[in-house]
């Protein structure tokens, strides 16, 4: 009864919410996606959609009014990297030496795999048992595997007290 009503109310949660961006206009969609793509040249590590700094601010509504005049996405981020710099835009540019940073990360991460593969690999082998010499077993016989129990049981027998316990 309990599961059958929490799934009910979960229905109907979902029957109600509607998806957020069909309901905004595409210009909108088009500011909010370039707001996050610039940064904020005051607050480090903030785009424009997320700092509430005078600066960005004025630069939300200088995309907003790019936009409506017809101006591409592209067109938008070159004009704020000329008057900021490459540095305005929070993805590294995919050209020149802004490429090593979308290289380096992912070969760094596949030369730590290939290192701990190798590690582990030679890890297994020098625990491996040494070969006996001569091609002889390593595994002992049974007349060793007796004396072995046997001076086992030999040294329990010591450890015990006169009186039985131990």
């Amino acid at each position: 009864m309990l599961l059958a009503s929490l799934a009910t109310i979960a229905f109907v949660a979902l029957a109600c919410t509607n998806n957020a961006l069909s309901d905004v206009p595409e210009l909108e969609q088009q500011a909010y996606s370039l707001n996050q793509a610039i940064m904020c040249p005051v607050c480090p590590g903030e785009s424009i959609d997320q700092s509430q700094n005078p600066l960005a601010v004025q630069m939300r509504a200088i995309v907003i009014d790019k936009l409506s005049t017809g101006w591409s996405d592209q067109q938008i981020k070159d004009f704020f990297v000329e008057r900021y710099g490459p540095s305005v835009l929070l993805a590294p540019p995919t050209a020149g030496l802004g490429l090593a940073a979308w290289i380096v990360p992912p070969a760094t991460i596949l030369g730590a795999v290939i290192a701990l593969l190798l590690a582990l690999r030679w890890m297994r082998r020098s625990q491996a048992p040494e070969a006996a010499p001569d091609g002889e077993r390593s595994a002992l016989t049974m007349g060793e595997r007796k004396e072995y129990f046997q001076r086992i049981e030999a040294a329990l027998d010591l450890e015990e007290e006169p009186d039985g316990t131990a």
